[in-house]
């Protein structure tokens, strides 16, 4: 993390009531035995646990200290006294992948009852960083993951625990491979945490598309105005975003209407954390204004900024407004992501 920013930005927050409220991951490292007796006597759950691997050493690595191993026992715990969970594992090349993820895998899946998912997300390296042992994934390693997920799920095909398995969406971006379908992501347990949240926006986007068509077809007369439209996004939201678009003007296209308005993307690189940081939620205002500040906004009847990019008090994580990225003379619009909203705004 860069300095100076607000506070509350710094807290490493392991508190299992903030997990099962709001979905934070933990590691389960700090719990007393009293946590453990309220977490079953209340049945706080679900929980959402980080554990990366099952080696002694390899966890010492990743969580850098040597108390760790306490938490795999607590999960034990906690799976024994019927609590559910949904595990993530933060994979990092060379660290625990290959067959230490063969072994975490092997068993989540064989020796645990109540897990209901196991995400599996790739290692966040910001400039910042001093672990010199953490290396990015890129699309030859995100391609080879892909393919060993396939052949270990063809490999222990018996086992009903493998369904349960899922890759974030980055992985899929970073190899070129197209998103699993909607339905393979059953409940989409953990879409806060980027797994499934392109395939339920698409999914969305073909949901919406026809009902706003035959809203657009009914109000055609009142409808005569023209729009440009710049979208902002990320370096990895582009992908979503530009099959989102192709798909609603093929859509129009069929239905005969005329497409009046346009619409351009806008990538945003993140330079204020730098690394392989390339998700939409993490730009900073900073990013954005840098990057608007080049173009022609006159061309533009409004700009589009997606609303995870704020927090619940209207911060980005450089602490920017709404206000301050309006001064940039332009019709700044946040957008709720959500299909529906975005069609509405370019039909």
């Amino acid at each position: 993390m860069p300095k100076e920013l607000r506070p509350s930005l710094y807290i490493r927050d392991d508190d299992y009531f903030q997990s099962y409220t709001h979905g934070n991951f933990i590691t389960l490292t700090n719990l007393t035995k009293n946590d453990i007796e309220n977490i079953i006597k209340f049945k706080i759950e679900p929980l959402y646990v980080s554990i990366h691997s099952f080696n002694k050493e390899i966890r010492n690595k990743l969580f850098g200290n040597n108390n760790n191993f306490s938490a795999l026992e607590n999960l034990k715990i906690l799976d024994k006294n019927k609590v559910r969970t949904n595990i993530q594992i933060v994979l990092c090349p060379g660290i625990n992948d290959s067959k230490d993820l063969e072994n975490t895998l092997n068993n989540l899946t064989r020796k645990f009852k109540r897990i209901q998912s196991i995400g599996i997300v790739p290692v966040g390296i910001t400039r910042y960083n001093k672990n010199k042992d953490l290396k990015s994934y890129d699309k030859h390693k995100s391609l080879s993951l892909i393919e060993y997920l396939r052949k270990y799920r063809l490999k222990n095909i018996d086992n009903k625990n493998i369904k349960k398995i899922y890759l974030s969406d980055e992985f899929y971006i970073m190899s070129g491979k197209e998103f699993p379908y909607y339905s393979d992501y059953g409940r989409f347990l953990q879409i806060q945490n980027g797994i499934g949240k392109s395939a339920d926006f698409l999914n969305e986007i073909k949901n919406c598309i026809q009902k706003k068509i035959k809203l657009w077809i009914k109000n055609k007369n009142n409808n005569n105005t023209y729009n440009n439209i710049l979208i902002v996004t990320s370096e990895y939201g582009i992908v979503v975003l530009e099959k989102a678009l192709r798909f609603i003007n093929a859509e129009k296209k069929s239905a005969n209407i005329p497409i009046k308005n346009t619409f351009e993307i806008a990538v945003v690189r993140n330079k204020f954390f730098g690394g392989n940081v390339k998700v939409t939620g993490l730009l900073t205002g900073t990013d954005i204004i840098n990057t608007l500040r080049v173009k022609d906004l006159t061309k533009y009847n409004r700009v589009l900024i997606p609303d995870c990019i704020f927090n619940k008090n209207g911060l980005t994580l450089d602490d920017y407004k709404l206000k301050d990225l309006e001064t940039l003379d332009c019709s700044i619009k946040i957008i709720r992501e959500t299909a529906c909203t975005l069609i509405s705004l370019i039909l």
